[in-house]
């Protein structure tokens, strides 16, 4: 399994997204049950998400990318990079 890195910038105002917030939090939770979150978190400005998840390869990763309901209702805009950690 690969390690992925999904970025994602919120273009609509807070109030139309807090029924997507909270699926978009369901879906982080269902990966980290599945002990495939490495690390989640939400821009200090409120305005976007960054996770960092595994997946087989480019396909799985871009399915997981585009199920939140952040993306799926259009409400931001998403990036997908393969992360190849260093270890120190």
């Amino acid at each position: 399994m690969g390690l992925w890195v999904r970025t994602l910038l919120v273009t609509v105002p807070p109030a139309e997204l807090e029924e997507a917030r909270s699926g978009h939090i369901e879906q982080l939770l269902r990966l980290k049950s599945e002990g495939r979150l490495r690390a989640a978190g939400e821009l200090g400005d409120g305005d976007g998400f960054l996770e960092i998840f595994e997946a087989a390869d480019r396909r799985e990763a871009e399915a997981i990318a585009r199920s939140s309901p952040l993306v799926e209702e259009g409400l931001g805009t998403w990036m997908l990079r393969e992360w190849k950690e260093i270890p120190l």
